[in-house]
């Protein structure tokens, strides 16, 4: 679907407290290269095809398609083409751009959403649009994220937000532990586990058990990263018994086993 770069360059307009939407890209020639590098601004980032891999300093985020996830001002970070990652992005800046930032609570550490598959769909068509208004297009389409991103947090009442913030702390905490599971998890915070699973699955957009995995698989590459190669140590320290389980679950997020991914490391 997806075959060259697409690049929508906004002239700017000298404002710091509203909204600059500086371009807005479609990017297919993504490298492998995990070089930490920083950026002027503010990139909101939809991955269309492939995976990939988010990297800032001390912590690897596995992407796939339908996630939504944002990088700073001044932070170093590299996206990693997996497996044949292809995703768009607005840069932006501005007083308003921040407002917006804290008021969804976007920052280095929520900055991740799965399932926003009607941005990929918008921002598609509003890329494709041969209009002189590359301005308003590009503020529409941003404008459209940060309300699929609200939408996704209100989905259920906020009272609720205090307990899905409990459950993300216990799998933080937690998931090295091999015995940590749906049912583990709900017995540790005294909730119903039919309850606890969908009230979770609801707000975030992802299961409990694919949040779990995908931390372990984040800790995983990040031990990668750090150059422990033993795979069944990686996996034992990354809450999994079986190794050949790690692998198979390693491989179904980011394409590759365990091996070839510290082989493709180390080249």
């Amino acid at each position: 679907m997806y075959t060259k770069n697409i690049c929508l360059f906004v002239p700017y307009r000298g404002e710091t407290d509203g909204l600059y939407t500086a371009r807005f890209v479609l990017e297919t020639a993504q490298s492998a290269d995990t070089t930490l590098r920083t950026a002027a601004t503010v990139r909101a980032c939809y991955v269309c095809e492939g995976s990939g891999q988010l990297h800032s300093v001390g912590r690897v985020r596995p992407l796939g398609v339908g996630d939504l996830f944002f990088t700073f001002e001044g932070e170093l970070f590299a996206i990693e083409n997996v497996n044949g990652l292809k995703y768009m992005y607005i840069s932006f800046l501005g007083g308003r751009g921040n407002q917006l930032l804290d008021r969804l609570g976007i920052n280095r550490h929520n900055r991740l959403f799965h399932r926003m598959n009607r941005v990929g769909q918008f921002w598609e068509t509003a890329l494709g649009m041969q209009v002189e208004m590359t301005d308003v297009i590009t503020e529409s389409a941003l404008l459209y994220a940060f309300s699929c991103i609200e939408q996704q947090q209100t989905a259920s009442p906020n009272r609720d937000g205090g307990t899905v913030a409990r459950i993300r702390q216990a799998l933080e905490d937690g998931f090295s532990r091999s015995e940590l599971s749906l049912e583990t998890l709900a017995s540790d915070l005294a909730y119903n586990k039919k309850y606890l699973s969908s009230l979770f699955k609801k707000t975030t957009g992802v299961g409990v058990v694919e949040y779990l995995q995908s931390l372990r698989i984040q800790h995983a590459c990040a031990m990668m990263e750090q150059g422990f190669t033993a795979v069944a140590d990686i996996a034992s320290h990354c809450g999994f018994d079986d190794p050949q389980y790690f692998s198979k679950v390693f491989k179904r997020h980011l394409g590759l086993t365990p091996t070839q991914y510290i082989r493709q490391r180390e080249k």
